[in-house]
């Protein structure tokens, strides 16, 4: 074995390593966006759920509900949602008041803030109350309510988008969260 050969085979693997490096190197950085879209999906979803739960159990904890009110509460869930602008046109905030008088659930009040380009998925103020098949146990007899906060979001994903993605999951972000009130006086707004 010729010891003059070794250097040389060492200088072409050196070369082959950094020739597989510059190949894997992009799709590596992808996979490394990739896995922060999906971390920070997930704190983002996380924040809407926690500001759906606050602003519900605040809401229900009312005595009566004042139409003046509402600039409170929706001032509470874009500080719990803080950095995210939920009551802007990055997100909204819904809030439905349902109450069953006999003729089944209905959504008595709603109010909103923030975009228009998001419905709530419990119907529409006067209508009847279409409960989402997530919260198919809510059944609400003669005389009881419950209170609804929907929060959407709109965000734009680094990696994991319509590029990539044909349904684009990333991109459009809800959660809502339901109560029953303390006080069932609250399924209706007063004035002043």
């Amino acid at each position: 074995m010729n010891p003059s050969r070794r250097p040389e085979r060492r200088r072409r693997r050196r070369g082959s390593v950094a020739v597989e490096f510059t190949l894997l190197a992009p799709i590596l950085a992808v996979l490394g966006l990739a896995v922060l879209d999906v971390v920070d999906f997930l704190r983002i979803a996380l924040r809407l759920e926690r500001t759906a739960g606050e602003v519900v159990n605040v809401v229900a904890q009312y005595q009566a509900l004042r139409e003046a009110d509402f600039a409170t509460i929706f001032d509470l869930a874009g500080r719990v949602a803080a950095p995210y602008r939920v009551t802007q046109s990055d997100g909204a905030v819904i809030l439905t008041g349902l109450g069953n008088t006999g003729t089944g659930a209905m959504v008595m009040w709603q109010r909103r803030q923030g975009s228009g380009g998001y419905a709530s998925a419990f119907g529409t103020e006067g209508g009847a109350a279409t409960i989402p098949a997530r919260s198919a146990d809510l059944s609400l007899a003669v005389g009881q309510g419950a209170l609804v906060a929907e929060i959407f979001y709109a965000r734009e994903p680094w990696v994991l988008s319509g590029r990539f993605l044909t349904a684009d999951p990333f991109s459009r972000l809800q959660a809502f969260a339901l109560q029953r009130p303390r006080m069932v006086s609250i399924l209706r707004i007063s004035t002043p």
